[in-house]
């Protein structure tokens, strides 16, 4: 104590600036964990907004101007990959066959993002900035006369020529 009775030193527990420090504590870890509820952490990542005209095609590296005929390839880890139309897409998946992730492509008549594995696949009739020549569509759409329809696992398998690289 010193001359007026007030005591001198450390604030005691529960009333100084120890007891704050320790609620600001369990509040931090607390808003950490919930905040990894909400952001989804350890949830699986979709597709995400192209930036036209300026996102790059991983495979052919021209920008990625349709949001039509666009594609995107989701790792496990690391960067959300774009692509200027299916056709890239498996034309780069041709040449990284041990890639691990997912493929999203847009329908050719909303530009909605689909699961690759969900999509049909027209080929050989709409030409294509690249010429693969693949057009992606929601399942139970009528795409333009002729050509093929494919599945993803039919698309794959057969692959796609090699066409104009930039």
């Amino acid at each position: 104590m010193n001359a007026i009775g007030t005591s001198i030193g450390r604030p005691q527990l529960g009333c100084g600036l120890g007891a704050r420090r320790g609620h600001l504590q369990r509040v931090v870890i607390l808003l950490a964990f919930l905040t990894m509820g909400c952001t989804g952490a350890g949830a699986e990542r979709g597709p995400r907004e192209l930036a036209l005209g300026i996102d790059a095609c991983e495979y052919c590296h021209m920008t990625v101007d349709d949001p039509l005929r666009a594609a995107q390839w989701i790792p496990r880890e690391g960067r959300i990959l774009t692509f200027d139309e299916p056709g890239c897409l498996v034309a780069w998946l041709q040449r990284n066959p041990d890639a691990e992730g997912r493929a999203f492509v847009a329908d050719a008549e909303t530009g909605e993002w689909l699961p690759a594995h969900d999509a049909v696949f027209h080929v050989g009739v709409t030409r294509t900035g690249m010429g693969f020549d693949v057009v992606s569509y929601a399942d139970g759409a009528d795409p333009p006369a002729g050509g093929e329809l494919l599945r993803w696992d039919e698309l794959l398998t057969r692959g796609v020529r090699d066409a104009h690289t930039h």
